[in-house]
């Protein structure tokens, strides 16, 4: 069973729910049509333009949204074939397509070549095409809105800086791409850091492709990743996230296989979709719906944060298929770091729930925390990360004192109350014996009653946490 997160209603009027919960997306934002270099099957799939990619997509399993990238240039025809007026198009056909808070329609571009010291990019959030070609075939005047020299990832980083509604994405990157002056020591990943690239990259993915793959049945994964690339660009002091690329040139979108980018969100809409990308609030999984809790000190993935307490990790995985996580690691790093790239410093075998604290950290200085989880089936799963900058004196959570708590009916049927004797912040969580997590909820006030219809019967364990007390028993919930 996942999270359960149900709606309430508190005792008093003047009460306020003081958080919304998160829900879990599926997707993909690296795919392309006839438009450029995709839908090479078009002929017998009768699918060549993003309208109808959309459309078929609409149908995928565990499929929520669809990015549409084409490349941003001509160079000849399918090869890649792109055409600026094709842009603009492109643009509407997705909005016609968009259903906000039922499936997600994006369009985009791939910016690039994919020679030595360059590189592809995908770019969101910008409504003018970003180019070089001064000539295409049926083309008036440029092959572009906005002009970029090919190998000028200087100035691309910049321009989409400069545009708040855009952010960049490398796709299948490499350790040579995206250079300033087309030597090694320049690519993004050798050279120094720079905080203006920062700023508007978000992520990259943990696996790509297989970008020519015919099939449909969800089956077909690439065995290649980029964990490495991953570990380098944090290493050198990069807040970017971890995703899922497919890279489609088949009508096969979110079929090829059954790895997703999953985003975490109160709605499915682009607004927040967009807000989540450049919060680095995602992950890449293998498995098409196994949902992810990371957090550390209650923040969740893709926070950048700081504390005088040492930092307690919590993870939870959730398949509703019913498969187990074999391994958790907790990955851990900082920037220039001496020796690795990043290290495991906890590792739980078999289990759903994994807890640590880190007690070795120095202050001053910014970690970052990312997790790792294989499937008993082998399937990978990697989230972004969580940064943490530790402030002098560090010390641990304070022990909590006991709440003055009541609560009722226990037996539970549909709808339990609670009762405290002073007003605070308080966390409710029922959890089951096994340790999901099944439902969650924030308020601010002495009484508080939530109704629990959706949740199956059998024993659980509630809590009722403040900043300074907690409260836990056992309920039976019939």
């Amino acid at each position: 069973m996942g999270f359960k997160f149900i709606s309430f209603s508190l005792i008093f009027a003047s009460s306020t729910l003081t958080a919304q919960p998160i829900s879990y997306y599926f997707g993909n934002l690296h795919s392309h049509t006839a438009f450029s270099d995709g839908n090479k099957d078009s002929v017998s799939s009768g699918i060549a333009r993003p309208d109808a990619a959309y459309t078929y997509a609409k149908l995928s399993n565990d499929f929520d949204f669809l990015g549409i990238s084409e490349h941003n240039h001509y160079s000849s025809n399918h090869n890649p074939g792109f055409k600026l007026p094709l842009y603009q198009v492109g643009l509407n056909m997705a909005d016609v397509a968009n259903q906000e808070g039922s499936f997600l329609a994006l369009y985009g571009m791939e910016y690039g070549v994919s020679s030595q010291f360059n590189g592809h990019v995908l770019i969101y959030g910008m409504n003018q095409l970003l180019g070089w070609e001064t000539n295409a075939p049926d083309v008036v005047g440029n092959n572009y809105d906005v002009y970029n020299a090919k190998t000028d990832y200087d100035g691309l980083f910049r321009k989409v800086k400069n545009n708040a509604n855009a952010f960049c994405y490398l796709a299948h990157p490499d350790f040579s791409d995206f250079t300033t002056d087309g030597t090694y020591e320049t690519s993004l990943a050798n050279a120094p850091y720079n905080a203006d690239y920062d700023s508007v990259i978000v992520g990259m993915p943990l696996r790509s492709g297989l970008a020519n793959s015919t099939f449909t049945n969800y089956a077909d994964y690439s065995q290649g990743n980029y964990f490495n690339y991953y570990k380098k660009m944090l290493y050198q002091g990069y807040h970017l996230g971890i995703g899922y690329d497919h890279d489609n040139h088949y009508s096969n979108f979110g079929r090829s296989n059954g790895g997703r980018l999953v985003i975490l969100t109160n709605s499915l809409t682009r607004a927040n979709l967009y807000k989540a990308m450049k919060g680095m609030r995602f992950y890449g999984s293998d498995d098409s719906n196994a949902k992810i809790s990371f957090e550390l000190n209650n923040e969740m993935m893709g926070a950048i944060t700081s504390g005088s307490v040492f930092p307690t990790i919590f993870v939870q995985h959730d398949d509703p298929d019913g498969e187990l996580a074999d391994t958790i690691k907790i990955w851990r790093g900082y920037k220039n770091s001496d020796g690795l790239w990043a290290e495991v410093i906890s590792m739980a075998l078999q289990k759903n729930l994994h807890t640590y604290t880190d007690m070795s950290i120095k202050s001053g200085r910014e970690y970052y925390y990312f997790c790792e989880l294989r499937q008993k089936d082998g399937q990978w799963i990697m989230t972004s990360p969580i940064w943490y900058t530790a402030l002098a004196p560090l010390g641990l959570i304070k022990n909590k004192t006991e709440l003055n708590f009541n609560y009722f009916f226990n037996p539970v049927s549909k709808n339990l109350s609670v009762s405290i004797n002073e007003t605070s912040n308080y966390n409710l969580s029922i959890t089951s014996l096994s340790g999901e997590v099944i439902f969650k909820a924030n308020f601010y006030e002495s009484n508080f009653s939530t109704e629990l219809q959706s949740i199956a019967s059998g024993m659980y364990v509630l809590q009722v946490e403040s900043e300074t007390s907690s409260f836990t028993k056992k309920i039976i919930i019939e």
